[in-house]
């Protein structure tokens, strides 16, 4: 059995599209995204909010997370930096981990089949 990997990118809502396009025509069938906050260094000044509730300054971004196989974890990851980069700060980050076991809730199936 291959390796599964899961892959997190935490990208600028304005890109989340051109991202979710190019993962869609790439092959991944099932992926979920999360509005989030950016808070610290990964903010772009020229995007920042002030947030009196988090005390801070902070960006809108979105998390987009999927699990693939692990040989195409790098070309996921190049295709997410690829279709995200604006080349200002705070265009984002691209996390990959190892995944141990991936169980369908439906039908119990587990393995790289619970994917599908």
């Amino acid at each position: 059995m291959s390796t599964m990997i899961e892959v997190n990118a935490i990208v600028r809502t304005e890109m989340l599209d051109r991202v979710i396009h190019m993962l869609r025509k790439a092959g991944v069938a099932r992926m979920t995204v999360t509005p989030v906050h950016a808070i610290g260094l990964g903010v772009d000044p020229a995007a920042a909010k002030l947030s009196v509730r988090e005390g801070t300054e902070y960006a809108d971004k979105a998390t987009v997370q999927f699990i693939c196989d692990g040989e195409r974890s790098a070309m996921y990851t190049e295709l997410i930096c690829n279709a995200a980069r604006t080349g200002r700060r705070g265009d984002g980050i691209v996390f990959t981990r190892p995944v141990l076991r991936v169980t369908k809730i439906r039908t119990s199936v587990d393995g790289p089949a619970a994917l599908r």
